[in-house]
């Protein structure tokens, strides 16, 4: 089982990662202005993971690794690198049935949560 993850960088730019149960990170997007394009990118990912000719394969020296794009060509998110085509094929084949029925685990609500706790304890 996989799921999203939505996070925030200290720029406060939003992301997303994809996450197997054991919590190694599967796919990571590219950076967003705000949440709603990041949850816009989520959706996009969806549709275009099951799309043929979607992904890009990148061959570096001793690894494997691969882009998804969207309709438009631009990148939705990149794989972490694989020591082989066949293991790089496998977790994309897996991702293809896993990311449809995947939920979305909103990271940037725990943290705003956990800020005014922070702000809260402070103030006493």
């Amino acid at each position: 089982m996989v799921r999203f993850i939505i996070s925030r960088t200290r720029q406060k730019k939003y992301y997303f990662t994809v996450e197997c149960s054991n919590q190694e990170t599967l796919l990571t997007s590219k950076f967003y202005c705000c949440k709603i394009a990041c949850k816009k990118g989520i959706e996009s990912l969806k549709n275009a993971i099951q799309g043929i000719g979607r992904y890009q394969w990148i061959d570096q020296e001793s690894a494997v690794s691969f882009v998804i794009k969207s309709a438009n060509g631009q990148t939705l998110a990149t794989s972490e690198s694989y020591g082989s085509l066949t293991e790089s094929s496998d977790i994309l084949s897996m991702l293809k049935n896993e990311i449809p029925k995947t939920v979305v685990v909103d990271q940037t609500v725990k943290l705003k949560k956990q800020r005014t706790v922070a702000v809260a304890e402070a103030s006493r």
